[in-house]
């Protein structure tokens, strides 16, 4: 059987290699070692990309999926500005959009700022204070003003092209009752039951990386991994360690914005330009809400019951007083959503920024170091193990699911470098002969391995 200590091969990446491989005795080590912080503080006066996802993933309060569908509806609205800004160097995402020109922070601030109202009215002050700041760089007023036009434009485009993507739908759920059928956790409605239905950005279904089934109940694999859940995941549990109880805490309060949130530790010293920085936050950001509605599709396809109903239910040795480490969340357990965005948001920052430099993040007022993105996808997919709400099966299928949907985006030609004319064919031939068909940027890469 696999196991999550175990690392999965992801596509080729785009960086000099010092990657680290860690066992899991190593991983377990390197989580009480300091590691380094790579962002420094992002201010209006960083690059308009990064300061616009900092914004964002700070005042985002909706649910994780709907979070990465309004990032992702925030980075594809700024990539196709500044795009269109800069002379389109790159393939677009959106198309027959007539704003052009002015100036490329404008756009990127105009673009960002209206998807964001327009998905959160709550915070609309603090985005035109955000959107007030930034424009206050712009020297030029009418550069500045055709740079509003184009952000609206690309803004606007976005926002109708999403309208009636299936995000509102109305989905009942119905348990049958039978065992290993989900039934709700909560008496709240189940959440986002609609949102393998809503239309992926990339993915050409929502099924196009389906998970296999998970275990049957009656077979050895779902036994071990009942018998393992019930042991570590307890909220009284005497063999779960200190170190696991933190990450299972750290990590609970993790949403949809987190991955994002990691990638501007990442990035933010890299130095590259906006037209970069909104390629790669555009591949990012797509593929954590591609991974996040193929994930529900599975959970409410499949729709598996949770471990507390698993132990409290179980025909041959139920414990009706087994509770887990925190309360578990309303929607079926396979695959875990932890997973699969930590699977989606790890392969794709690897491929574009490498995987040697360690991290320290702090989500919900809680700070966790780590020595790289890999090590830090599999901690937040075992952290749901070791919080009692999912079994180790759940967790494996999310990894793998997430990495598939990060390699199909990071393989399309959508936000890539655009395609040279006919004379430039010959100088790219033994470039690509060098770098490989899985390069997008002349900066080497690091495997995520």
């Amino acid at each position: 059987m696999m196991r999550l200590h175990l690392t999965a091969k992801s596509a080729p990446t785009r960086k000099s290699a010092k990657g680290k491989k860690l066992g899991a005795a190593a991983m377990a080590i390197a989580l009480l070692l300091p590691a380094q912080a790579l962002a420094q503080t992002i201010t209006f006066e960083s690059d308009p990309i990064l300061y616009w996802n900092e914004r964002a993933t700070t005042l985002l309060a909706s649910g994780p999926p709907a979070q990465t569908r309004t990032l992702a509806m925030m980075n594809i609205a700024m990539h196709d500005a500044a795009n269109s800004v800069l002379g389109e160097p790159d393939k677009a995402y959106l198309s027959g959009v007539s704003g052009s020109g002015g100036d490329v922070r404008a756009a990127v601030s105009q673009a960002a700022y209206q998807v964001l109202v327009a998905a959160d009215p709550t915070h609309a002050a603090d985005y035109q204070a955000a959107l007030n700041l930034s424009l206050s760089l712009v020297s030029n007023p009418a550069a500045m003003n055709q740079g509003i036009a184009t952000g609206s434009a690309f803004a606007q485009s976005i926002i109708a092209l999403r309208t009636g993507d299936g995000a509102t739908a109305v989905v009942p759920y119905v348990p049958t009752g039978l065992p290993g059928n989900w039934k709700p956790t909560s008496p709240a409605p189940p959440a986002f039951p609609q949102w393998g239905g809503v239309t992926p950005f990339l993915l050409t279904s929502s099924d196009q990386f389906k998970p296999a089934p998970p275990p049957g109940l009656g077979t050895p694999e779902y036994a071990a991994a009942l018998a393992e859940v019930r042991d570590v995941g307890s909220a009284t549990s005497l063999t779960r360690t200190a170190d696991q109880t933190a990450s299972a805490l750290f990590w609970d309060t993790a949403n949809g914005s987190t991955w994002v949130k990691i990638g501007l530790l990442v990035a933010d010293d890299e130095g590259l330009s906006t037209i970069e920085f909104a390629r790669d936050f555009a591949l990012l950001s797509t593929s954590l809400a591609d991974a996040a509605i193929a994930g529900f599709d599975a959970k409410y396809d499949y729709a598996f019951w949770r471990p507390i109903t698993a132990i409290r239910e179980d025909p041959t040795n139920p414990d009706p007083n087994w509770s887990p480490v925190f309360t578990t969340p309303n929607h079926p357990s396979y695959p875990s959503a932890h997973s699969f965005l930590s699977g989606a948001g790890s392969t794709v920052l690897s491929a574009l920024f490498g995987d040697d430099e360690g991290f320290t993040l702090t989500i919900g007022g809680d700070t966790r170091s780590f020595t790289g993105l890999e090590q830090a996808a599999l901690d937040g997919a075992n952290s749901r193990l070791w919080g009692g709400i999912h079994f180790r099966f759940d967790n494996e299928a999310g990894l793998l699911l997430g990495q598939n949907v990060g390699n199909y985006v990071l393989a399309g030609s959508t936000f890539q470098a655009a395609v040279p004319e006919p004379s430039g064919w010959i100088m790219m031939i033994a470039g690509f002969g060098a770098a490989g068909a899985g390069l997008r940027r002349q900066r080497r890469r690091q495997a995520f391995a």
